[in-house]
């Protein structure tokens, strides 16, 4: 008795903490969600987690229901309406130009459509159907977010030189996903607080990490809005004049001593489009916009290392790398030995 009460006690203190951090996270992205669709969006959605836990708390602490866990068909559907949610904000880091209204619309539809009709006939069978439904639609969820962050990735490589914009994290966040499901589903099915406490605990940390990450997204956000104005103030240089350019650029200019520079910037200082450089780049030159501008600034610390005594952070600022973690891996990366080592050969 006194351990089914310390239990009890444990998944209620649980979820007090995963509704304070729903809390937090929610007056977080109101702060931060003015500037930009993707902030904006989320702070929607720790709303609306916050709402569903309202209602749980309601349903489970003010009705006089007495439960063993916090599970009961009704605020399972609600749960399971967070699934095409998750949906919603991988689409929106992964593709952000893209609308979503017509989705948003279509999976509104289809869970209040099965949320009604269980309400209505109180059918197990629609209750299971859908949370089988749920289920598939969750691991497409995870194809999806590993595959749309590759390539995501892989074009802010051919548009950026900057490798702090990246959506690495989001594979992380991914895995995270995968495990709350698990834990979900087994508490759905058992109705065990153990499993009860452990979900609401990788949710607080899943949605701790999310939002982190997301309010350390501003940079990118702003780069992908001022590659679309930038994009349009594009010229053209004939194409006989263009390799000589290009190389100018690079070995008199020294362009890449920027660390935020993008395709656009590129293309608009050899005074063509971004289609011509980035073909250029991927077919002639055989490599990445990235790896071809960090080659440079690679080639620039070098000749700091050999022929300087200054400090490693002043020799990744004067490389054009926009921080000595970033200059550490790119150069071990691409040199096979750390700064330190090279400087000492």
């Amino acid at each position: 008795m006194i351990e089914q009460s310390f239990a009890k006690s444990i998944c209620d203190f649980s979820f007090g903490m995963l509704v304070m951090a729903q809390l937090v996270c929610t007056v977080a992205m109101y702060y931060k969600g003015q500037r930009n669709d993707l902030q904006k969006m989320m702070f929607r959605f720790m709303l609306y987690l916050l709402l569903i836990s309202v209602v749980e708390l309601s349903f489970f602490y003010m009705s006089g229901q007495q439960m063993s866990a916090l599970s009961a068909p009704e605020t399972d559907f609600l749960e399971m309406t967070v699934v095409p949610c998750a949906l919603f904000i991988l689409i929106r880091l992964t593709t952000p130009r893209q609308k979503m209204l017509r989705l948003i619309a279509v999976n509104a539809v289809v869970y209040l459509t099965a949320f009604i009709l269980y309400l209505v006939t109180g059918s197990a069978i629609v209750y299971q159907t859908t949370l089988v439904l749920t289920v598939i639609y969750s691991l497409g969820i995870l194809v999806y977010g590993y595959f749309a962050v590759e390539r995501f990735n892989r074009q802010l490589e051919s548009d950026f030189s900057d490798e702090e914009l990246s959506l690495y994290w989001l594979k992380y966040i991914v895995c995270l996903y995968a495990g709350m499901l698990l834990l979900w589903l087994v508490d759905t099915f058992y109705n065990s607080e153990i499993m009860a406490t452990l979900y609401n605990f990788i949710m607080i940390v899943l949605l701790g990490l999310f939002c982190y990450f997301v309010y350390r997204q501003e940079d990118m956000l702003k780069a992908l809005d001022n590659l679309d104005k930038e994009e349009k103030k594009e010229g053209c240089v004939k194409a006989y004049e263009f390799e000589g350019r290009f190389r100018k650029v690079f070995e008199e200019e020294k362009i890449y001593l920027n660390p935020k520079l993008n395709i656009v910037e590129l293309s608009m200082a050899v005074g063509t489009n971004r289609t011509y450089i980035s073909n250029y780049i991927n077919q002639q030159l055989h490599t990445t916009f990235y790896e071809y501008v960090n080659k440079w600034r690679v080639k620039r610390a070098k000749e700091l290392l050999s022929s300087t005594s200054l400090p490693l952070e002043d020799i990744a600022t004067q490389s054009g790398f926009n921080s000595l973690s970033s200059f550490r891996r790119y150069f071990t990366k691409s040199m096979g030995t750390t700064p330190q080592a090279f400087r000492k050969e």
